[in-house]
């Protein structure tokens, strides 16, 4: 999970997309790897709901002789916090979305790559999001871009607030079937990749998450821009958004994913929630859709 927030800044784009595209991807370490040519270099990259921003590795944008400005904070998440530094995209061409002088940031992403083996170049976060409603099939492996002034079909939207470019939605949890359930604020994060639900923050903190922990299993719960994230396994007795229950969930708890820490988002939801389905992303209208086997 990489996250950098960029506000105020100009982004310059191709009209929004007026009939329906499909676009296949690979599913690699549960990471949605997609081809884009990055300013007339076709690469790889990954779509990432959970960044704010485009992130290019440090290394790559260098090979690239892309000009990077200052640093301008530290991104936290696992091992030490890693620099990040402001850069611009002349172009980037992703399916059928085209645009231009894109304000971006460069960070190492070495540990995200070694984790995921193979190399992580550019994350693809908010400025491709926004475009226009975005649909991720996990068994089909495609991406749908919809028309912009079609709402995506859903008989559940789930609306979303941004919290530094990343969707967060109000949901319930139930810690144990004896405990009272507790409404949270968790991030939609294609990111997350290997727990339905990843914990931190407030929660940790609380009666329920103190009882989890107590009751979890120490280990590496993800990586971040600093290296392996630790914490605690445990199951969860429920979970509730909007309409659809989910019950018996293994989840990570930690307090080493900084984004967490900041007492607005609790936690993130993750692709194993949803990856024998699809799901839709819609910030135009700011919903998101889950369309999942009953």
């Amino acid at each position: 999970m990489i996250r950098h927030f960029l506000r105020g800044l100009l982004l310059v784009c191709a009209p929004f997309l007026s009939a329906q595209q499909t676009l296949p991807f690979h599913l690699d370490d549960n990471l949605v790897r997609v081809p884009v040519t990055l300013n007339g270099q076709p690469i790889d990259a990954v779509l990432d709901s959970g960044t704010g921003a485009l992130a290019v590795d440090r290394a790559y944008a260098q090979s690239l002789h892309l000009d990077m400005g200052a640093s301008i904070g530290m991104a936290p998440g696992g091992g030490e916090p890693e620099p990040i530094y402001p850069l611009v995209l002349d172009h980037l061409d992703f399916g059928p979305e085209h645009l231009s002088f894109i304000p971006a940031v460069a960070l190492d992403l070495s540990h995200l790559s070694a984790s995921a083996g193979f190399p992580v170049h550019l994350l693809l976060g908010l400025p491709i999001f926004r475009e226009g409603p975005l649909r991720v099939d996990y068994p089909a492996r495609t991406l749908t871009f919809l028309p912009v002034a079609a709402a995506a079909a859903c008989a559940d939207p789930i609306p979303f607030t941004l919290y530094g470019g990343a969707p967060l939605i109000a949901a319930s949890l139930l810690a144990t079937p004896a405990s009272t359930p507790q409404s949270l604020h968790l991030i939609v994060d294609l990111g997350t990749r290997h727990y339905a639900v990843m914990l931190g923050g407030n929660f940790l903190d609380s009666s329920d998450g103190q009882a989890l922990q107590k009751s979890g299993q120490p280990r590496q719960v993800g990586t971040g821009t600093g290296g392996g994230v630790m914490g605690t396994i445990a199951l969860i007795a429920g979970l509730t958004i909007g309409s659809r229950h989910y019950s018996n969930l293994t989840v990570a708890l930690t307090h080493h994913v900084g984004v967490l820490e900041k007492g607005v988002a609790d936690g993130t939801l993750g692709v194993p929630l949803w990856q024998n389905g699809s799901v839709t992303f819609d910030y135009v209208r700011k919903t998101v859709c889950f369309d999942l086997p009953k």
